[in-house]
């Protein structure tokens, strides 16, 4: 058979059915294959967008995310969405073609090579655990393998297989074989001694947390995580990716942690004496920049963690007990360990009820923005209706800006999966296109993707494939003509929002026509200005069975309720004024942190 088609045949082996990509000549040869094998290839108006569609493909499934791209441009359009998931540890197969192999040292078309023969697969190094190039259809045997092993085991990520032309199209005599040449053994728990540490940490705890991240989510060890919490009687709070991994209508539950957190979240894990923490990386935006102020102060908390990558463990925070592990076979571990035993704060009930005071504190906190009817509509009401509208199940692909963070706040989410964004890189453009990889990951569950304006546009392309599709996703469009978020920055510390607004030349705030537009694309439209209209609105919306654009006016000069600390208001605080700027003498950046957009 040809390269292309035992490439082919691999991913059939491995249990693929749709390849992500954008078509091009030097990797036709593949969409070909995929269709001979009958693998779906699901086409994209620019690669970006099929990246993030793959991404989101995988995080509902969990099956592998696999994209096929031309060379050259084509693979650098692609970098936006393969390092996005790269960052979230999706794991992603990219196969790109190239030119044929016995031109590398010439001078191909669209051939990059400014300082070395035919190296685009170099672009990917930063971001991939591995880059092959295939210059021998030979070495397609041990490579495919090999890629798919390294992309799916120990820290998932990304690896690119780069393949000349050539080689797609030559004759190779073996045998497509894949998942036989993987270990098949179950996932390994973590140590024996370590777990036996671990539980005797948290019975003689008096105020312990749970802190779990995205690797609860890849491990699949949410019943697991919600098994331990109960028979602990220990409160949980979540990284934003590792939303949903515990059901946030639980007792339990604290919601996220950190700069965007819930304010019930950062007051108790700042307080705990001992943290589990489990498949997290305390990346910034989850551990408000590590400062020990306020969300976490390790020490004094003692730290147990919990991760596959051996490399994470104490890398930000000393632990205490360090467990090597998968998530899943660890707790399930931990969890035989302590059934029986007592912790010896036996009594927890007084801890439990000021958990309980806190949250509805928090959420009472909520009920001014929530219920605000003022026009534009504030972002937080419209938040507030989307929840109460939504399906218990439905799936929640957000953006950036208040449809990220925002969402991450103030949406429950009590399923594991149903909460959908780009954590690592916090990619504006992410949400259109991940949507429809969400739905085709999940055709019988809605889905709903929260995006702004900015966002929206920048791959407004990513609608054609939802609509030669048939995909239907629900768009809810947050429209405040600017970008908000760095609008509030500007505003509030250089008092100016010179590049944040969309405006005509005389001033007047400017958009395409979005009901227009989305008839120009055969997309099922409305437009909501008044908040009294939002539940309606969102009803219909999310009973149609089509791709649907749901657009809503929206405030823009109201900053995320923030509960904890980014230090960037201390380089801010000042902008470019004189040292002795007002609001620089007027605020510290504890007061600051709470207007920083």
């Amino acid at each position: 058979m040809t390269g292309a088609m035992f490439i082919a045949a691999c991913l059939k082996q491995e249990g693929v059915t749709k390849v992500f990509g954008q078509c091009g000549h030097t990797n036709y040869a593949l969409i070909d294959a995929c269709q001979q094998h009958g693998i779906e290839y699901i086409s994209f108006r620019h690669e970006q967008q099929a990246a993030h569609a793959a991404d989101a493909y995988f995080r509902v499934t969990h099956k592998l995310a696999v994209l096929n791209v031309h060379l050259s441009p084509g693979m650098t359009n692609a970098i936006t969405g393969v390092i996005s998931a790269a960052a979230d540890c999706t794991p992603m197969l990219v196969i790109c073609g190239n030119t044929p192999a016995y031109n590398h040292a010439r001078e191909p078309h669209q051939g990059i090579r400014f300082h070395a023969d035919a190296s685009q697969g170099d672009i990917y190094r930063p971001f991939c655990k591995r880059v092959w190039r295939v210059d021998d259809v030979k070495l397609l045997a041990d490579v495919m393998p090999r890629a798919l092993n390294v992309a799916q085991t120990g820290r998932p990520g990304a690896v690119l297989i780069d393949v000349p032309m050539d080689v797609f199209s030559a004759q190779i005599n073996a045998e497509a074989v894949t998942v036989a040449r993987r270990p098949t053994h179950a996932r390994a728990a973590g140590s024996s001694a370590g777990i036996a540490e671990a539980a005797c940490l948290l019975l003689a705890a008096a105020r312990p947390v749970i802190f779990a991240g995205n690797g609860v989510l890849l491990s699949e060890a949410s019943e697991e995580l919600k098994t331990l919490a109960e028979l602990m009687e220990i409160p949980v709070a979540t990284t934003l990716m590792g939303k949903g991994a515990f059901p946030e209508h639980h007792p339990l539950a604290l919601g996220t942690a950190g700069i965007w957190g819930t304010r019930a979240a950062n007051q108790t894990t700042h307080e705990a004496d001992v943290i589990l923490a489990v498949g997290t990386g305390f990346a910034e935006a989850d551990c408000s920049s590590w400062n020990p102020d306020y969300t976490f102060s390790i020490p004094s908390s003692r730290l147990i963690q919990i991760d596959t990558d051996p490399q994470e463990i104490g890398k930000i925070y000393p632990a205490e007990v360090g467990i090597v592990g998968d998530a899943r076979e660890t707790l399930r571990e931990l969890i035989t360990h302590l059934r029986g035993e007592k912790r010896m704060t036996s009594d927890t009930s007084a801890r439990l009820r000021e958990i309980a005071l806190r949250k509805q504190a928090w959420n009472a906190e909520l009920v001014a923005t929530q219920t605000n009817a003022d026009k534009p509509i504030h972002p937080a009401r419209l938040l507030f209706e989307v929840s109460k509208a939504a399906p218990a199940d439905a799936i929640f692909v957000t953006d950036v800006g208040w449809n990220k963070n925002g969402a991450g706040q103030q949406l429950k989410c009590s399923l594991p999966g149903t909460f959908i964004t780009s954590g690592g890189m916090a990619t504006m453009g992410f949400a259109p296109a991940a949507a429809i990889g969400a739905k085709l990951g999940a055709p019988d569950r809605k889905v709903i993707c929260l995006v702004g304006d900015g966002g929206f546009l920048s791959v407004i392309g990513a609608l054609t494939t939802a609509v030669e599709l048939n995909v239907p996703v629900l768009w809810v469009l947050f429209n405040n003509f600017c970008f908000s978020t760095i609008r509030s920055v500007g505003a509030n510390y250089f008092k100016n929002t010179y590049g944040t607004e969309f405006t005509t030349p005389d001033g007047a705030p400017y958009n395409p026509d979005f009901m227009l537009l989305a008839k120009s694309f055969g997309v099922e439209s409305a437009l909501v200005v008044e908040p009294s209209d939002l539940g309606p609105a969102l009803e219909k919306a999310i009973k149609s069975n089509v791709p649907y654009l749901l657009e809503v006016r929206t405030r823009a000069d109201v900053p995320m309720p923030r509960t904890g600390y980014w230090d960037i208001a201390d380089f801010l605080v000042g902008g470019n004024g004189p040292a002795d700027d007002a609001i620089a003498t007027s605020q510290t950046p504890r007061e600051v942190e709470t207007t920083v957009a």
